[in-house]
């Protein structure tokens, strides 16, 4: 990993932590309270709150549904600019999101719930050093490939250092992901695939899933989740 991913590693650990321990206090929750929603350790969220420790998917995901947000709204305006080092960071109360159950068989519904992303609009293109980065767990690197988090569908970038691992998680929708280098292992209930270069999967989110690095090289890949969960 480069100095300058460190960095932002580092910071957007120092966000995440700022933005989960503003959530809980604004609605009245002790770290003791947290910890009971989530079934995580109080020690856990002490360190998360305080950027001492990075959180995985799965934490993060019951941390988002105990405070009743998206995981997305932990990376809104928590931009990473690579060519200044700089970061910055606001808290503003979210709404209360609403996920609505969809029936991928009703297209137009579909894409009443999820427009388009206005690819006429200034951010048709997105330069690899204004990708927006989002990391969910140690090892791990995922970039934004899309503008934003609008849109029918999300597609990122991945970096999975060796070791590393996501842990089991699921969430509604699909995903598809291609292997650009290295090796990938992908867990969908009992079912284990081992993915090389050129080599793509595609599968049901709601199935509990992890994706890990087993071999001594980096792998890198790009996935597509429709709808975008993050």
């Amino acid at each position: 990993m480069s100095d300058r991913d460190t960095f932002a590693l580092d910071k957007l650990n120092l966000s995440l932590g700022s933005k989960i321990r503003t959530l809980r206090t604004q609605r009245g929750f002790t770290i003791a309270d947290l910890a009971g929603m989530t079934s995580l350790s109080s020690s856990l969220i002490s360190q998360l709150e305080r950027a001492l420790t990075l959180p995985s998917i799965p934490t993060l995901k019951k941390i988002c549904d105990a405070l009743d947000v998206p995981i997305s709204y932990l990376f809104e305006n928590a931009q990473v600019a690579a060519n200044s080092n700089q970061i910055t960071d606001s808290i503003v109360e979210p709404t209360t999101p609403s996920v609505p159950k969809i029936d991928f068989d009703a297209y137009d519904i579909f894409q009443k719930l999820f427009p388009p992303t206005n690819l006429k609009g200034p951010s048709r293109v997105v330069h690899e050093k204004n990708r927006k980065f989002l990391s969910p767990g140690q090892g791990i690197r995922f970039y934004l490939l899309n503008p934003d988090l609008s849109g029918p569908i999300e597609f990122i970038y991945n970096e999975y250092d060796p070791g590393a691992s996501t842990g089991r998680y699921s969430h509604r929708g699909s995903e598809c992901g291609l292997i650009l280098s290295g090796e990938l292992i992908v867990e969908i209930n009992d079912e284990i695939y081992v993915l090389k270069e050129g080599d793509s999967i595609t599968f049901d989110s709601s199935d509990p899933h992890l994706k890990r690095n087993d071999s001594d090289q980096m792998c890198t890949c790009v996935w597509a989740n429709v709808p975008p969960w993050f």
